[in-house]
């Protein structure tokens, strides 16, 4: 904590039980369209890493690759608030199977790409924690 303020167990326990997820409403330029997206618990992100990689075998030799593009369309669809890129009007209009299709339809390949970061940074990327000093 940067006011290195000293807590209790209680205190600590008290914040762990009311910490909320947060949210962001950003602006597709292109489209004009507000998005509304909240950060994902690790357990979701680490979920769909692991549905989004493929073993690959080459030469006898197994790696493991992460799809990006499945990786960040799934970021997205777990964490839009708003807009619906399930609704059905949408799914009919872009002739798509999952909101997952909007998405890939819709969006171009740098929106996806800036999207997925907006999510990324809500759900704790990118960010430094601060050192507790004795």
């Amino acid at each position: 904590m940067s006011d290195n303020t000293v807590l209790s167990e209680n205190e600590i326990i008290n914040k762990l039980l009311s910490c909320e997820i947060p949210q962001k409403t950003v602006t597709i330029s292109r489209l004009g369209i507000p998005v509304t997206v909240k950060g994902l618990t690790g357990k979701e992100v680490f979920k769909l890493r692991e549905k989004c990689t493929m073993q690959i075998k080459d030469k006898g030799r197994e790696t493991s690759r992460l799809d990006e593009e499945a990786f960040n369309v799934g970021i997205i669809s777990l964490a839009t608030v708003s807009p619906d890129w399930g609704s059905s009007s949408l799914i009919q209009n872009f002739n798509a199977s999952s909101k997952e299709e909007v998405i890939k339809r819709v969006l171009l390949a740098g929106e996806l790409s800036a999207l997925s970061d907006v999510v990324l940074d809500l759900s704790g990327f990118n960010q430094e924690l601060d050192e507790v000093k004795n």
